[in-house]
């Protein structure tokens, strides 16, 4: 997102938290848009180990079509493939939208139609599994509007952090659409049933205190500080263990996403059984034609 740097207030290169120095400064981004040919949308990466997303449709406020969506399912997979990278940013173009969901003027009768799919299909469903399936946390920097399947977008992400002139809401009932899942069930548990209900049934914008409030977004900051604010968070988040923060992730999530979410949990532990001397111990011995040791290993002692 490029905010700008005119009003913002000075601050200091480094701020005590915890353990750690974080550092307020900007960061170098690398453009790798055009190396993946994105038309709707723009990839960046740091040395930090930062991916930045950007929904780069501003002129209808970052609504999103099919192509869109194809290639935020690109990107996000390139960060989570990509071992330098440890967080990933999604945004929206400029400061006036996030994303303000859907794009109306493509929809048809089976979805969006944009002319890349063979069937039109509601494929931002398998975004929103893609992004909560990737063991990377995942920051919303949320400038302008969120609505829509925007706002769904910003809750499935890990973490959402929003500039004071954010606003939130859902539009679906207003224009013939809704979202039974993520964009429901997961909305119920964040703000509540009743407030679930409230924001569908009403179909009105909250403000950013409001957002806050309810427990929609982590934090609100001015729209000039929200970029460095962002990378702050992210400088926490790549100074803790990945491995934790993946499994902490499919835990939480587990609980939601039923059998499918116990999958990503139990993926994770098994890819850290591979990795220990026990593991290792049975795979040697298999191979060797001996039978394991595994009694002789301190992590076999249960």
């Amino acid at each position: 997102m490029s905010l700008g740097k005119s009003g913002r207030s000075k601050a200091p290169q480094q701020e005590k938290d915890g353990f750690h120095l974080v550092s307020n400064k900007d960061t170098q981004w690398h453009d790798r848009t055009q190396a993946q040919n994105f038309k709707d949308i723009r990839y960046h990466t740091s040395d930090e180990g930062i991916a930045k997303i950007t929904i780069n449709r501003p002129e209808v406020h970052n609504a999103f079509r099919p192509l869109t969506i194809q290639e935020l399912r690109t990107a996000f997979a390139l960060a989570q493939d990509d071992v330098s990278i440890g967080v990933i940013i999604l945004c929206g173009e400029g400061p006036n939208a996030f994303c303000s969901g859907g794009d109306q003027t493509l929809r048809g009768e089976g979805g969006y139609d944009d002319g890349t799919e063979p069937v039109p299909r509601l494929s931002v469903l398998d975004l929103q599994v893609q992004m909560r399936r990737c063991p990377k946390p995942v920051i919303a920097m949320i400038a302008g509007y969120a609505v829509g399947g925007g706002h769904i977008l910003h809750m499935v992400c890990d973490l959402s952090l929003a500039a004071d002139n954010a606003l939130f809401g859902q539009t679906g009932p207003k224009v013939g659409s809704f979202d039974a899942g993520y964009g429901s069930s997961h909305m119920a548990r964040i703000v509540g049933q009743k407030k679930a209900r409230e924001i569908w049934f009403l179909c009105r914008l909250y403000n950013a205190k409001e957002a806050l409030e309810m427990k929609l977004v982590n934090s609100v900051v001015p729209l000039a500080e929200l970029e460095r604010e962002t990378l702050r968070w992210c400088r926490r988040i790549l100074a803790l263990s990945p491995t934790a923060l993946a499994c902490l992730k499919a835990a939480i999530n587990a609980d939601e996403d039923g059998q499918a979410g116990i999958m990503e949990l139990a993926g994770q532990a098994t890819r850290l059984y591979y990795l220990s001397e026990e593991g290792k111990e049975g795979r040697n011995a298999f191979v060797q034609r001996r039978p394991p040791a595994f009694r002789s290993i301190p992590s076999s002692r249960l």
